[in-house]
């Protein structure tokens, strides 16, 4: 097997998923509430901003490989901790150990496979490779989320857990096999190379990227977050059932809404993949709004295909562009500064979110805040019309492939 066989090997266990569809039901059957749930997603993406830079600095002077490789070493024990989960504490200690392992992982892996093609003389491949990766890790998902939730409906949820475990090892035996060529530590101290890269991701070039890219990330977690529980609700109403009784059929929705619309999304042509990253800051709280407004379980999911349709081209396109615009030997910096930047905002998103479900009611705080972002996404588009920061949001990368 070869190296580039072996990432897609890697890629297809690290999004291959038994519980991520149903996780927040999960919680719900540990006694914990949604403030709670809320608090300990706030906490774990304050971890990814208190941890992104330094574990990105890892991989950009000590070793991307490593990096990576610390961060898989540690998946396990937080789901270990989820086997056992009990109690809110044991909640926020795995969102924690998750938090450190995926900004180990964070921008050192995309920048690990990019040297590595760079070194094979094959980085002009990067664009096709990732819809290759994706062609087979999005099937793949699809089908271990619904067997996860036909195997929590019928058996729980630590069946599921332990399969999970299982490939967590497995993804850290495979990225063990897979070489590092030629890394090239900066030669600049750490808080130089950090200044560098603050002052680099601070350009009008990047800087209106990552904004966009922030603002379409609060508008999509904000369709996804409490979907599960949110739509299991209406399943359970209409087919006169609890949320339990309605896993198997989440998580066939799971794959329909969040699965295999991102195969859609990563093979669209040039032109739909460019048309859908324009109206993504727009378009997604919209449909957020519209699937509340009308409440019924087929409309809910077809507003959720296109929403994932729409985000997926998003950030496919976007994790290109960020690719080809940043140096190489700021790479897994840069990309841990945007994800830290981000992960801050949607600490404090996740937070008041949580409390607002609680207070309001889950229909109506999902309304309220798909409302807010729309004002919000809407004024971001107007700014890009009148030419504000126009010519930074521009998929350059199309333009060189062609």
């Amino acid at each position: 097997m070869d190296v580039i066989e072996k990432y897609k090997v890697l890629y297809a266990l690290m999004n291959t998923g038994f519980v991520s569809g149903i996780i927040t039901i999960y919680y719900l059957t540990k006694g914990l509430t949604y403030a709670q749930i809320g608090i300990a997603t706030a906490i774990s993406t304050i971890g990814f901003f208190l941890f992104e830079v330094p574990t990105g600095v890892v991989g950009d002077k000590i070793s991307r490989k490593k990096s990576v490789l610390i961060g898989l070493t540690l998946f396990p024990i937080g789901t270990l901790i989820l086997i056992f989960l009990k109690n809110f504490p044991m909640l926020i200690a795995y969102s924690i150990i998750t938090s450190l392992s995926v900004t180990f992982i964070s921008g050192s892996l995309e920048a690990w496979l990019y040297d590595n093609l760079k070194h094979l003389g094959k980085e002009k491949e990067y664009r096709e490779l990732m819809k290759e990766i994706k062609t087979i890790t999005l099937p793949l998902s699809a089908i271990t989320i619904i067997i996860g939730s036909l195997l929590a409906q019928h058996y729980g949820f630590k069946l599921p857990l332990i399969l999970t475990l299982i490939l967590e090892i497995t993804m850290l035996m495979t990225a063990l096999s897979i070489p590092e060529y030629e890394f090239k530590k900066p030669e600049v101290a750490y808080h130089v190379h950090v200044l560098h890269s603050i002052k680099e991701i601070t350009k009008p070039n990047l800087f209106w990227l990552i904004i966009m890219a922030i603002t379409v990330t609060m508008s999509i977690n904000q369709f996804r977050q409490y979907f599960e529980p949110y739509l299991g609700n209406i399943l359970a109403q209409s087919l006169k059932t609890t949320i339990m009784g309605t896993l198997g059929l989440l998580g066939l929705i799971e794959a329909i809404v969040k699965v295999i619309p991102r195969l859609i999304g990563v093979r669209l042509k040039e032109k739909w993949s460019a048309f859908a990253y324009s109206i993504a800051p727009v378009s997604i709280p919209i449909l957020t709004a519209l699937s509340v407004i009308y409440q019924n379980p087929i409309f809910i999911v077809i507003l959720g295909v296109i929403a994932t349709i729409i985000n997926t081209a998003f950030a496919f396109n976007f994790g290109i562009e960020l690719q080809v615009r940043i140096p190489s030997e700021k790479r897994a910096t840069l990309i841990s500064l945007y994800s830290m930047i981000s992960a801050l905002i949607m600490a404090f998103f996740y937070g008041i979110y949580g409390f607002a479900v609680d207070k309001l009611g889950l229909a109506e705080a999902r309304l309220v805040f798909a409302l807010i972002l729309s004002g919000i996404s809407l004024a971001f588009k107007g700014a890009q019309t009148i030419g504000i920061p126009k010519e930074p949001l521009k998929l350059k990368h199309l333009k060189s492939e062609n």
